[in-house]
């Protein structure tokens, strides 16, 4: 269920604080800078990842909510939490950055999600899904292995597709790609408790609502695509180059 929102403006106030203490940090430039500052700052960069995705889960009443369905054509949230813990141990795995596995069963049955497709497993008679509590150990564990590994490994910039830090950025955006969805399953629950980093979020976002209006988007010629020396970490259909002339677009179209 949506927490109940009287006054938006208000209560984003009071929220104010303790929201800003959990903002999220900038997507850092993996171009340029020392490598000390660099790995300082992509150190902090996943710690703040990794632990504003694990508070968003502290919103669920209780354990039982881990294990119950949000909508139909997605996994309960246990699995979820776990999911992008897993990805970095698999990534880091086949990029042959770290030795062996923290839990392999773990590490099997988070691996893969729901893509609504044919041949998507639903069915909960073939998962054995684990305690919250080990899961949650398990995102501890899986923390301080990619912190170490950040800490000690060589970096040379630039960070490209070529660098051995590649998979690490993957992990930190992949896991970031996830914090706004799973919001999205929060609002379709009714065991969730009052959180005020979640009624902060959701404060802003309502105050933000009441502030929006339609405008025109002049016509114009459109370049879609990110180039291969960006300084910004990038998802591979993102690269390449296409253009397109875009007509006027008015309010009354949309």
């Amino acid at each position: 269920m949506t927490l109940p929102i009287q006054n938006a403006q208000e209560m984003a106030k009071r929220a104010t604080t303790f929201v800003d203490s959990r903002a999220l940090r900038r997507t850092p430039k993996l171009t340029s800078g020392t490598v000390d500052d660099k790995r300082k700052e992509i150190a902090l960069y996943f710690t703040n990842t990794f632990d504003t995705y694990t508070g968003l889960f502290d919103v669920l009443r209780d354990d039982a909510g881990f294990y119950q369905k949000p909508i139909p054509l997605r996994h309960p949230l246990i699995f979820y939490l776990g999911h992008t813990a897993t990805f970095f141990i698999n990534k880091l795995l086949l990029a042959k950055l770290i030795p062996e596995r923290i839990d392999a069963h773990m590490e099997s049955i988070f691996a893969v999600g729901v893509d609504e497709m044919s041949w998507d497993d639903l069915s909960e008679d073939n998962y054995d899904w684990p305690s919250v509590s080990a899961v949650k150990h398990y995102r501890t564990l899986v923390r301080a292995k990619v912190l170490k590994l950040i800490n000690t490994l060589d970096l040379a910039l630039p960070i490209d597709w070529e660098n051995t830090w590649w998979p690490i950025v993957m992990g930190i955006e992949h896991e970031r790609i996830h914090l706004k969805p799973r919001l999205y399953l929060f609002a379709n629950m009714n065991w969730l408790r009052s959180s005020p980093y979640l009624n902060g979020l959701l404060a802003k976002i309502q105050a933000k609502r009441q502030k929006n209006k339609l405008i025109s988007v002049p016509a114009g010629s459109v370049s879609l695509g990110k180039s291969f020396d960006s300084a910004f970490y990038g998802w591979d259909n993102e690269y390449g180059q296409h253009q397109a002339d875009v007509a006027e677009l008015k309010p009354a179209n949309i």
